[in-house]
């Protein structure tokens, strides 16, 4: 009885996990040569918020029109005198004036046009971006095009869903919906049962496959395929013994021009998992075929770093006041950990000794008085705040930082505040004592880079 209890509990679990699970349905049309995009979606399994929830969509797309379950149409706010959060603008659905409680359902069509960049680049790039080169296209979910709900309680944005969606693209040869494979176009259809962010990659490329990866717009030959892969096959398992959780899943390695100048030497990744885009780098480029190895030390904990988001970002989905401390700094800090394994403690050591002279002017808010997601600037997440991370390694040791690490990895649903940092630094073992030390020395300093040795 005591079993069939236990199943009856675990199912009943299950389905509810999958009624809270959003499920995108529909169709998107994107014509490569002028950047337009139209889609007609239907978000359906809307997790039951009450009216504490927003319908978030890229600033550049209008909508056509809101409908429910009986594809009626609904007023709605955010059209006019409209707010933002990230990339996107804030839609409520409305019934008589005030927000519509638990739709469940809607049924959104609507249209944008996006700057295709040739030969005049825009001065900035990155993955909030929709970007068209000519090329290539690509959205993620940080874009916003397709709606996201936004969970106002519990400060979250709900970007993974499952999804049966077809795509068109009369100019596109190849189109890839993250979750599934990429196929020919310039029609395909895309499934994903298991809730993921569907970022879509289309135009003009080709796809190589090995046995732990997929690669497109990659141009590598299978010898620099093998020696890519065996350097990310490393990484992976250095995290899995570090953080004492598997690393299974294959990535989708993309290589793409980025519609921002970048001057020689700079490079940028970002991840949608499992995809990890690269731009400004032909992967190629990073090996060194006849020594098996990437040809630059600093190339190492650069695909590191993306890596590493299989963890912050994806195990753990940050939100809240320290959402840009727990997904940035802490993928840095695995990635210097990876590189040190790789080449010893004289590479952490330069990287803090540089990093440092960088930041000797640098004034950091403490994250015990932090309000606000973006108070914690570019510098800030991926500079300073790795110093946080090693300075409590410093002080408690490497096993016990990867310890905390893995606490704060298995929590589940929590707002990643400051509270979330202490608390899950105490349950890992570190004691009350240790941590006010720490609070002291590191948290509370404007700036705490010279007391790392």
């Amino acid at each position: 009885m005591k079993t069939l209890a236990l199943i009856v509990l675990l199912l009943s679990q299950i389905t509810k996990l999958n009624a809270q699970t959003p499920h995108l349905s529909g169709k998107v049309e994107v014509v490569m040569a002028t950047g337009q995009i139209t889609c007609d979606f239907v978000l359906s399994n809307i997790p039951n918020l009450g009216k504490n929830y927003q319908i978030l969509l890229n600033k550049g797309f209008n909508i056509k029109a809101i409908k429910d379950a009986a594809n009626q149409t609904l007023k709605y706010s955010g059209f006019y005198n409209g707010a933002m959060r990230g990339e996107g603008l804030i839609y409520t659905p409305l019934y008589k004036d005030s927000t519509l409680v638990n739709p469940g359902k809607l049924h959104i069509t609507y249209t944008g046009a996006f700057p295709v960049y040739t030969d005049t680049l825009n001065f900035i790039d990155f993955k909030g971006l929709i970007a068209f080169n000519g090329k290539t296209m690509r959205a993620t979910d940080q874009s916003k095009w397709y709606p996201i709900i936004y969970d106002i309680k519990n400060d979250r944005q709900i970007e993974q869903m499952t999804f049966n969606i077809q795509v068109t693209s009369k100019d596109a040869k190849m189109i890839f919906v993250n979750g599934d494979e990429p196929k020919p176009g310039p029609a395909a259809s895309f499934k994903s049962e298991v809730p993921i962010a569907p970022m879509i990659f289309a135009g003009d490329y080709g796809v190589q496959k090995t046995k732990g990866a997929l690669f497109l717009n990659s141009q590598m030959d299978d010898k620099q395929l093998e020696v890519f892969e065996n350097n990310i096959a490393e990484m992976k398992a250095y995290y899995f013994g570090a953080l004492n959780i598997p690393y299974d899943t294959k990535n989708i390695f993309i290589a793409h021009s980025p519609v921002e100048k970048f001057n020689k030497g700079r490079s940028w990744g970002f991840v949608s998992f499992p995809t990890i885009a690269f731009a400004g780098i032909a992967l190629g480029d990073m090996i060194d075929v006849q020594q098996h190895k990437l040809k630059d030390s600093t190339d190492y904990p650069f695909i590191a770093h993306e890596i590493g988001h299989y963890y912050f970002g994806n195990v753990l989905q940050p939100n809240s006041t320290l959402f840009w401390f727990f997904l940035e700094s802490t993928a840095e800090y695995l990635s210097v950990k990876a590189a040190e394994k790789k080449f010893g403690k004289t590479f952490s050591s330069r990287y803090f000794a540089e990093r440092g002279k960088q930041l000797k002017n640098f004034k950091a808010k403490p994250l015990n008085k932090i309000k606000d997601a973006n108070e914690i600037s570019g510098t800030y997440r991926y500079a300073y705040g790795p110093f946080l991370l090693r300075g409590l390694e410093q002080m408690i040791g490497e096993k016990r930082m990867f310890k905390f690490l893995n606490t704060c990895l298995v929590s589940k649903n929590e707002l990643t505040d400051y509270n979330f940092f202490k608390r899950n630094a105490l349950e890992s073992g570190i004691t009350p004592k240790e941590w006010e030390a720490y609070e002291k020395e590191f948290i509370i300093s404007e700036n705490a880079v010279s007391l790392i040795k």
